[in-house]
Parts: C-alpha cells; structure tokens; sequence
C-alpha cells in the first residue's frame, strides 16, 4: 500500500494543527500518514479522536529541536519506506508576554520548537524528500509573523517561518522540492491550555469573543479551514508552486 500512497510526515501529529490535517488526509485516502510529537501524553486522546483510523497512522515520538530525535526519526522512515513524498511541519508552542515579562527560558523554547524544528527535522529528512515523488514542505506559520502582539517569542519565530520557507524554496527547487507556509490566524487548538496561559474556561471564552471580530465570524478549525489548504500544498495541483504564503485567516487581516 504504501508503494502507491504518497508518504506523509506531520509534526505535532497528535493535537491541534497537526492531528487535524492528519484527519483530513486519511480522508483522502492516497496519504500514508506519519505522526511525529513529543508529547507522550496526547498519544492516547489523539489516537481516540481518529478512531479506527488510528490503526492507519505510524505513530513517532520525538522532539524535532533535538538532533538526535530527528536522525533516530529519519532512521525509522528510511526503514519502513526508503523515501518521504509531503512534509507539514505544524510542531508550535507560545508562551504570551513580551520583552519586559518573556523569561529567555521561554524565548529559547518558543525559537526551538517552531523555527529551529522545522530547519532541524526539513534538513534531515531531506534525503528522503530527494526521494520522493512531487514532493512538497508545507510550513505552519501565522499571520502573528507580521503583527507584533501576544507574544515576542511566538511572532518573531513566526516571522522566522516565513522567511525559512522563502530560503528552502529557492535552495530546493533544483531537486523539484516545492516549499510553501500557511499563515492562518486564530485556530481552535489546545496551544494556550498547554502554555498554561489559559485554562480551559477562558480559551473557550476566550474564542467566543475573538470569532466576533472576524468577517466570516468564527475562528478557524484545523481539520475544516486549514487541512484542505495544507493537502493542496501537498498534492499534485501546485507543482508549480513554491514559496508561496497563503494566509488563512477568515478575513481578520482586513477587519
């Protein structure tokens, strides 16, 4: 099966971003699915929410800020596939505050995981992306990469994002290694809950009130407003498309 399948890797594969656009591609039916995260404790919940589809995903666990995880991940892939087709690196955290409160524990963790991943794990799995077929990295950024508020770490690795997919994308293009971001604006995932910035009750408050100040009313849904924009990047439809930011943000950037 996977000879004919696309091989598809996604960072943070077991929450938010990730483990809704996991629920999308196997949808699709032509995705074998990978998920890379180094949460242990989101393994059983995410494996729940998929259902019988949980059978379908090669769970990984690993931190992609860690050189060695990545290699032991690479290892694991080149194994059981020999090649890697689609790369989602979706993998992010946020700790709110700015300059005055943001402590360099939190700055470095922040530029760690959402910036420094996504160079660490894309420059090791690309032997196997050289391999692939068509293949495509889509990058999570946000359209906090451009809007200086919330938090310092968050916006400025975002901003990082942005600019590492511009690089990839130019270096890449002579192995026909598309690399494109997605820049959505808020999703309803757990990444405050898990910051501990918020509790549950007031995300959820929290999000009731933000979804008024967007035109189309509502905040984003990973599964629904942003995996069909990730699995377009992935598939054959863009071959001639790299580089690209597509911002997904409900309209809020012209409100």
């Amino acid at each position: 099966m996977a000879d004919t399948k696309k091989i598809a890797l996604i960072t943070g594969g077991t929450s938010g971003i990730g483990l809704g656009t996991i629920e999308y591609l196997l949808e699709q039916k032509i995705y074998e699915v990978i998920s890379v995260s180094r949460g242990k404790e989101r393994l059983a919940s995410a494996k729940e929410r998929l259902g019988s589809n949980a059978d379908k995903v090669l769970f990984l666990h690993g931190d992609i800020s860690k050189e060695n995880d990545c290699h032991e991940i690479y290892e694991e892939i080149n194994r059981r596939f020999h090649r890697l087709d689609c790369l989602v690196n979706s993998a992010g955290i946020i700790k709110l505050g700015g300059i005055e409160k943001q402590t360099l524990e939190e700055w470095n963790n922040s530029i760690n995981i959402n910036l420094t991943g996504i160079f660490l794990m894309t420059k090791t799995l690309l032997p196997l992306l050289k391999k692939g077929t068509n293949a495509s990295v889509v990058n999570v950024s946000s359209v906090s990469s451009g809007i200086a508020g919330g938090s310092i770490s968050y916006c400025t690795s975002k901003a990082g994002v942005d600019m590492l997919t511009k690089y990839m994308a130019r270096e890449l293009g002579k192995y026909h290694i598309r690399v494109n971001s997605i820049n959505p604006a808020a999703v309803y995932t757990n990444i405050y809950i898990a910051s501990g910035d918020y509790t549950q009750e007031e995300y959820d408050k929290w999000s009731e009130e933000k979804a008024s100040s967007y035109p189309l009313g509502k905040i984003g849904d990973a599964k629904k407003d942003l995996a069909p924009t990730i699995e377009f990047l992935l598939s054959d439809k863009t071959l001639w498309t790299t580089g690209a930011r597509y911002v997904i943000d409900g309209g809020k950037s012209i409100s």
